[in-house]
């Protein structure tokens, strides 16, 4: 019996359905993977994406009793763990705990009632920062670009900027409530220099939503959602700045052709429309 009980502690026993890109990325493709047998051989839950599934699955019980080791059981993780899922989804008011008592006073298995209201401010997949910086020249804006482009290198054979991808500068985040001190720091690294007088904090947000082929035990492909949210703040410079290598300075009018992503262009569009005029 003690055995067993570590097993559970341990995690061991669920089945973990869904990739953490970055654990994929330190681990080597090869070792999660069997290409062989073309499906997944380990997969590893991110915080957010076990909440979100945590989540839907009490909406799923809809106040039905359960145990606290059968949700560890079932997200592969350890008690403790869903522990701390649960506080964080009661401290924000997503689920209400609700303490079952047998007809002779004896406490039993909890039952853990959804706000089914909230679950659209629940905490997504990713959250990734774009840090804007734009200035004015010659009646032009400009924002900063990241990009492998060079036009002064000629050791490119025909060297066509067509070929180069362009974003704005961006990290992905774990925590939302430190933007500010993470956009600081993102121009710091870029400019050399302090810019928090040219600071104008985050602008705007919007939510991404895709999907993607996920094969599951028995080799059936199915689909996976998936959703990030996007923060841009802003920064408006007095001119044009000497930036860091792997940086390029753009017209407004010509990133939305060379930034080829449509959220990232959302959140200029915006920045156009309501701040610069």
């Amino acid at each position: 019996m003690n055995k067993q009980n570590k097993t559970y502690l341990k995690g061991q026993r669920g089945v973990r359905k869904y990739y953490d890109y970055d654990k994929l990325d330190e681990l080597g493709f090869d070792e999660v993977y069997d290409k062989e047998k073309d499906r997944p051989t380990k997969c590893v839950f991110t915080k957010n994406l076990r909440r979100e599934k945590l989540f839907a699955y009490l909406k799923y019980l809809n106040g039905k009793k359960v145990l606290v080791r059968d949700l560890a059981w079932k997200f592969a993780v350890t008690e403790r763990t869903i522990q701390s899922d649960l506080k964080f989804f009661i401290d924000n008011g997503f689920i209400e705990k609700q303490i079952n008592k047998t007809a002779i006073g004896r406490i039993t298995k909890n039952s853990y009632i959804v706000n089914k209201n909230k679950e659209k401010d629940l905490e997504l997949n990713d959250q990734f920062l774009f840090v804007v910086f734009v200035t004015k020249k010659d009646d032009k804006y400009y924002i900063l670009t990241k990009t492998e482009y060079d036009e002064s290198n000629k050791t490119f054979y025909r060297q066509r900027i067509e070929d180069f991808e362009f974003e704005l500068p961006n990290i992905k985040m774990g925590n939302s409530k430190k933007i500010d001190d993470i956009s600081k720091r993102i121009a710091e690294d870029i400019f050399s220099k302090d810019l928090k007088d040219e600071y104008k904090s985050i602008v705007c947000s919007n939510i991404v939503k895709g999907k993607f082929e996920e094969i599951d035990v028995f080799g059936k492909k199915q689909n996976e959602w998936w959703k990030e949210k996007d923060y841009f703040a802003l920064y408006i410079l007095k001119e044009k700045y000497a930036c860091a290598y792997g940086y390029k300075w753009l017209t407004l009018t010509a990133a939305p052709r060379r930034i080829r992503l449509h959220n990232q262009n959302k959140g200029l569009k915006y920045i156009k429309d309501n701040i610069l005029g």
